[in-house]
């Protein structure tokens, strides 16, 4: 008789994980989008977001490498446009991104050198697209691929997605809580570079749950981790 119950529910537990619904990549997203971060709505209402952002930069003996300190000024409709401005050794900083041109500042002098530019235009843009996540996986033109589940390091099992840029040769995966739904983690591969960036903490006063606080770590491609590279601190100041 115990016999005939221990199959029972052997079969009707394989029945129930055969039953169980399977998400595209996209509807996962979509899922934490809606049941983890505010909803797509609420993400689309803001027009205005300003907000610090405390970088810290580590080498590879945990020697401070960089601090600063930066606002952003943002506006996020009808047109993207945004302003970072920061001060390192009494020298202000300003990056101007008019929605078409990036423009380098400091202390009132235009930087007309093009690498230079180029480098702060990939700063501001990559800036937002970092804080206004999950909602940039559904708006900007990107290719979703599910790779399946993993366990983290904090022991909770997450969704692996695997996300890809037209253009682009870098590389990006996404880890979404199977429980939550929550954006936890991202894995970034420049060349032959791999980067751990951990979600420590997020902020809860918009209802979004944007960053609050990461941790950057050089990992290989194995996930093994080298050393923390960055520390970053958010502070949401205003968003309406």
């Amino acid at each position: 008789m115990k016999s005939n119950i221990v199959f029972l529910i052997i079969v009707l537990g394989i029945f129930s994980f055969s039953c169980e619904p399977k998400l595209s990549a996209e509807a996962i997203v979509k899922k934490s989008l809606e049941e983890a971060h505010g909803g797509k709505a609420q993400w689309e209402t803001y027009k205005i977001l300003i907000y610090e952002k405390t970088t810290t930069l580590y080498d590879r003996f945990g020697k401070i490498e960089l601090e600063k300190k930066q606002k952003f000024y943002n506006t996020l409709q009808p047109k993207f446009t945004s302003k970072a401005i920061w001060k390192i050794d009494d020298e202000e900083k300003r990056i101007v991104f008019d929605g078409e041109q990036t423009f380098v500042f400091i202390n009132g002098f235009q930087v007309t050198d093009d690498e230079k530019v180029n480098v702060a235009h990939k700063e501001i843009l990559g800036a937002q697209y970092v804080l206004w996540q999950p909602y940039k996986l559904l708006a900007d033109d990107v290719s979703l691929k599910l790779e399946g589940k993993v366990t983290l390091d904090d022991g909770n099992e997450a969704y692996k997605i695997k996300a890809t840029y037209p253009e682009s040769e870098t590389v990006w995966w996404y880890y979404f809580d199977v429980k939550t739904f929550i954006l936890k983690e991202n894995v970034v591969k420049h060349g032959a570079t791999y980067s751990q960036l951990k979600n420590i903490a997020q902020e809860t006063k918009t209802g979004l749950r944007l960053h609050k606080e990461r941790k950057s770590y050089m990992i290989d491609s194995t996930r093994n981790q080298k050393y923390l590279r960055a520390h970053y601190y958010y502070s949401i100041l205003e968003l309406k």
